[in-house]
């Protein structure tokens, strides 16, 4: 009977394990009606009693010793079960009314873990390796896992990228950003599960890019393409370059496969052409051209334009200038230049003035 009993509880543990690895609310209903089938026929059991320890026949002449029935312990007991995680180094646990546990996750080189869940309820919040809850009856407690953030170039190395989006810095070919870190080219930290690189594909001498494989899925880009950026990138992904013979025929594109999350791509982006710096240019008692002006006395031209400042007054009077041109001053010999040419870098007036004798 202790045999039958063993059995009997050992295969109610192993179904509600089978069941809860399933996650679903059917699975868990099914578990549930199994648990009481076995209750009942445990129930039945413990009616009947059970002798301890092995019973041998005992010799004809003796007579037999009476069987007191002995009540099975535990059959009534509630237990909490541990999936992908322990607690207290145990994955099952006796439960006696409401108690609060703290799961430890088990956790594989390369994983990390997603979220908690307590008879199939996800935490989403919970995504340390210790979950600490509170279980009333039998409860399956279970610790979902993920590869970890991880990013990893084949034949190819990635960079961070600076202040103005361009990659910059010691190139590398693996990173984990699991956990918050630093840009080691701008010193911002970063927030964990994110991250923007630049992917250079590294090729030799003799050869060049056939395709690439993104998680193992093939991209046949325009041949010419040996790098991109990925912005903003949030699960495990894996570069790899695969290369030809500059010599070979490239292979034969196949239909890319749609991956399971599609970070978004781009081609690095031309050198923007700077905006023209202006700068503005008054006259008083001149006027000048240039610039797309033409006898102006004020306007805005861009930084570097040459004009040309004329006075205003007839050529044989004499002149002098001040302001930001200065040609001669007071001259009474009507050697005062009437126009000028100048070459504009920061704002300008001019002021041309008659000399009365």
């Amino acid at each position: 009977m202790k045999k039958f009993l063993a059995v009997l509880f050992a295969a109610l543990m192993l179904f509600s394990l089978t069941a809860c690895q399933g996650g679903s609310n059917a699975d868990l209903e099914a578990m549930k009606m199994q648990m009481q089938l076995m209750q009942q026929q445990l129930d039945e059991a413990k009616k009947a009693g059970f002798v301890s320890g092995e019973q041998q026949p005992a010799p004809a002449e003796t007579p037999q010793p009476e069987v007191v029935p002995q009540p099975v312990e535990n059959v009534d007991a509630e237990y909490v079960l541990a999936i992908n995680s322990v607690i207290d180094g145990e994955t099952v646990i006796p439960l006696q009314g409401a108690e609060t546990f703290t799961a430890e996750a088990i956790i594989p080189e390369g994983m990390a873990v997603e979220r908690w869940e307590v008879n199939g309820m996800p935490y989403h919040e919970d995504m340390e390796p210790t979950f600490t809850f509170t279980a009333e009856g039998n409860t399956v407690v279970e610790a979902r896992l993920r590869p970890e953030f991880k990013v990893t170039a084949i034949n190819a190395e990635m960079q961070f990228l600076d202040a103005k989006g361009k990659p910059k810095g010691d190139a590398f070919t693996e990173f984990v950003f699991e956990e918050d870190y630093e840009n080691p080219v701008t010193k911002e930290t970063l927030p964990g599960g994110w991250i923007t690189v630049n992917v250079q594909a590294v090729v030799p001498k003799g050869y060049a890019v056939d395709y690439w494989l993104i998680n193992d899925v093939p991209y046949y880009y325009n041949r010419t393409v040996s790098n991109f950026t990925v912005y903003d990138l949030n699960e495990a992904t894996v570069y790899e370059v695969v290369l030809k013979k500059e010599s070979a025929p490239s292979s034969t594109p196949k239909p890319t496969a749609k991956p399971t999350s599609t970070p978004y791509y781009y081609e690095p982006a031309p050198e923007p052409t700077p905006e023209p710096v202006y700068y503005s240019v008054s006259c008083e008692g001149c006027t000048f051209s240039g610039g797309g002006y033409s006898g102006a006395t004020s306007g805005r031209v861009p930084a570097g334009t040459v004009i040309t400042v004329t006075s205003i007054y007839h050529e044989l009077d004499s002149v002098y200038w001040v302001g930001s041109i200065t040609d001669g001053s007071y001259q009474n010999d009507g050697g005062g230049a009437k126009s000028h040419t100048y070459t504009v870098n920061g704002d300008c007036n001019f002021i041309c003035r008659l000399i009365v004798n």
